[in-house]
């Protein structure tokens, strides 16, 4: 059985919108999405579930999955009634958006399917994901002002997170400000257990401020269809999401104290602080996980060095093992190999990669594109405070895609699973 996800979106309804399908038969996940610069969010939802019809040469058998009861009741109860009536409502209306609802009468006739209505913006995986399709939709049609028709959508096989999977990180809508600049106004992003993804954009993107949103040190704005929610729950105290949680930023290697010896730094990891202080008490346990990291990290012998001594490389790889001292299951790496020459850039690698076959969830955020390990297959394209592209690697890291992203003549080249980005 063939099921079809599908999903709508709309800025201002009406407004620039978008759709976004993705279909599952068995032998793998086709993607594609497309949007028109005025329309609105029900036009978008019929459309969305028209177009996964029309990909289909032959008669099938499938469930259709939609958050739309617009679309669900429409097409299962009140479009019998319709037709009945000459496509007038029971007030002898006409029926809204009779031109998509025909069609899409006409497709359904031609195949043997289920409806079926599942909770918008719930953590569901598929649907999260047919929502980021169609938002991407809804930013290609604003952007170019035209109808981002299916010619245009590259259908990918994308193997995604099972329905069992949890959903660590779930944004929905959120407006977050970063004094008095809007640096997001309607931002949805979610990332499930098991799944790697790299964050790729150009300086002002709004990356740093996705990291700070991470972190808890800056917050979406209240709004009624605002969802912030860590590891399923919408409430939680920071000092526990930082056990589940570790972040290697950039801005936490230039602030951190340069008097810090080095075993402290690893220490810190446990209070979440800058430096270890007289009144913070470890216990034999975490003495022995911090001597437990450094020696994996491979800095033992740099225990009692200051951190400002200590080479870019190696400071990286203590705030790693500050990082990793609570043994999170999440990883979040900021430009991991920022200032790095090149032996130090790809040792840092192979630490980044060691963590995701331990079983570690990775989320990098960079704009350079040689810190992508093949492992991570995921990729979120970040521009101007909005996510344009969200996919797989293999379908987003193109020449003609990376150019776009950066607004410059880019050409890339592969191997081994790995991506440069050469000029021209």
């Amino acid at each position: 059985m063939i099921e079809i996800y599908t999903d709508g979106a709309c800025s201002g309804n009406p407004g620039p919108g978008g759709w976004g399908v993705l279909v599952r038969d068995g032998k793998g996940d086709t993607e594609f999405s497309g949007g028109e610069p005025g329309t609105t969010n029900n036009r978008m939802e019929l459309l969305a579930v028209i177009e996964a019809l029309q990909s289909f040469s032959q008669s099938v058998q499938a469930r259709v999955y939609t958050d739309s009861q617009y679309v669900q009741k429409g097409i299962s109860e009140w479009i019998h009634s319709w037709k009945q009536r000459g496509w007038k409502t029971a007030g002898k209306d006409p029926v809204k958006n009779e031109d998509l609802w025909r069609r899409l009468d006409a497709l359904a006739a031609k195949h043997q399917l289920e409806w079926h209505w599942v909770r918008g913006h719930s953590g569901h995986p598929e649907n999260e994901r047919v929502d980021a399709l169609a938002r991407a939709g809804l930013e290609q049609a604003r952007r170019g002002g035209k109808s981002a028709n299916r010619s245009a959508a590259v259908p990918v096989e994308s193997p995604r997170p099972s329905a069992m999977t949890p959903a660590i990180v779930e944004i929905q809508h959120a407006t977050v400000y970063r004094g008095d600049t809007c640096v997001f106004s309607d931002l949805s992003f979610a990332l499930h257990g098991g799944e790697h993804a790299a964050i790729l954009g150009p300086n002002g993107a709004g990356k740093s401020t996705l990291l700070k949103l991470l972190s808890g040190e800056v917050h979406a704005m209240p709004k009624d269809n605002t969802r912030w929610a860590l590891f399923g729950e919408e409430q939680w105290n920071i000092w526990d999401v930082r056990k589940q949680i570790g972040i290697v930023s950039h801005d936490l290697q230039r602030d951190y104290l340069i008097c810090a010896e080095g075993l402290n730094v690893i220490l810190s990891g446990f209070y979440a602080s800058n430096d270890t202080y007289a009144y913070q008490e470890f216990s034999k346990t975490q003495m022995t996980r911090a001597y437990e990291v450094m020696q994996e990290l491979g800095v033992m012998d740099l225990s009692g060095r200051r951190f400002g001594h200590l080479s870019t490389g190696e400071q990286r790889r203590f705030l790693l093992g500050r990082a990793l001292v609570h043994d999170p299951p999440v990883l979040v790496f900021d430009e991991p190999t920022s200032g790095l020459d090149l032996k130090a850039c790809f040792q840092y690698l192979d630490l980044l990669r060691m963590q995701i076959t331990k079983g570690k969830t990775v989320l990098l955020v960079t704009h350079h594109l040689h810190e992508i390990p093949p492992e991570i297959d995921r990729v979120i394209f970040l521009k101007d405070g909005k996510i344009v592209a969200d996919g797989p690697k293999s379908t987003l890291l193109t020449s003609e895609q990376i150019s776009r992203l950066f607004d410059s003549t880019i050409s890339l080249v592969q191997a081994n699973g790995w991506y440069q980005a050469l000029p021209g």
